[in-house]
């Protein structure tokens, strides 16, 4: 279902525009990605790789989940683009070595995802770039007012997973030294009152740490958000940009 629901890189109703603006700020920072070979690690539906894919020499896409990557295939195949690959794998588990991963790309990036989360992950980064590392992930704004209203009633705050904060202060301990850019962008979700029951019950049994969704309670909130049996709400969040050398 998230997969299905996912933005997609350059449609109308995308994240295209935030997507060249978090690149806009990469490249002030330095970063230079004509001609490179790129590894988008979670790149879901290719959000970040498939628009990269039009100044890079070669870029790879490695996700885990197979919904995403198949979409993210079809949308190779669809715009003819011959400089992508996609990889299925959990980043945690590859071993970078049997993949031919060490040190063969210029840039390693990853965008709003959680296959990298701490120590062993940035590193695991760095051991694959020649140039740069990119981390993307949240700041210190998210508002939803339907996924507010859900939340609250479950005893729960709709807030900021950790994100570029945490991995900013993690890179200077590690004797870093990351840059950190803020911006902020919007993305929308529609679909039925069915889809937004499951979608929304997902957040919270993962953010709430298993607590069980009352889906009584979410049916209740989202019918009064709904119109001809559709929905429609738009997530405001904040973004942390961190761009690093690699030695």
């Amino acid at each position: 279902m998230k997969a299905k629901k996912y933005p997609l890189p350059f449609d109308n109703g995308g994240l295209l525009k935030s997507t060249e603006d978090v690149v806009a700020i990469m490249k002030k920072r330095g970063v230079a990605f004509a001609g490179k070979r790129i590894l988008d690690i979670g790149c879901g539906t290719g959000m970040f790789a498939l628009p990269l894919s039009r100044e890079a020499a070669w870029v790879i896409g490695l996700d885990i989940s197979e919904a995403m990557l198949a979409i993210f295939s079809e949308l190779i195949a669809k715009y003819k683009i011959h400089n992508v690959d996609a990889v299925s794998a959990s980043w945690g588990d590859l071993n970078i070595s049997a993949h031919g991963f060490e040190k063969a790309f210029d840039i390693v990036l990853t965008t709003m995802s959680m296959a990298v989360k701490d120590k062993d992950d940035l590193v695991k980064m760095e051991q694959c770039a020649r140039e740069w590392c990119m981390y993307v992930g949240w700041g210190n704004k998210r508002r939803n007012t339907l996924m507010e209203e859900v939340f609250r009633e479950h005893g729960m705050a709709l807030k900021p997973p950790p994100g570029a904060k945490m991995m900013f202060e993690l890179l200077s301990q590690m004797g870093r030294e990351p840059s950190l850019d803020f911006i902020e962008t919007s993305w929308d979700w529609e679909g039925t009152i069915d889809e937004a029951i499951e979608d929304i019950a997902g957040h919270v049994e993962l953010e709430g740490y298993g607590k069980v969704p009352d889906r009584t309670i979410i049916r209740e909130i989202i019918e009064g958000h709904a119109n001809n049996n559709m929905v429609q709400h738009t997530t405001y969040v904040e973004e942390g940009i961190i761009v690093w050398r690699v030695a």
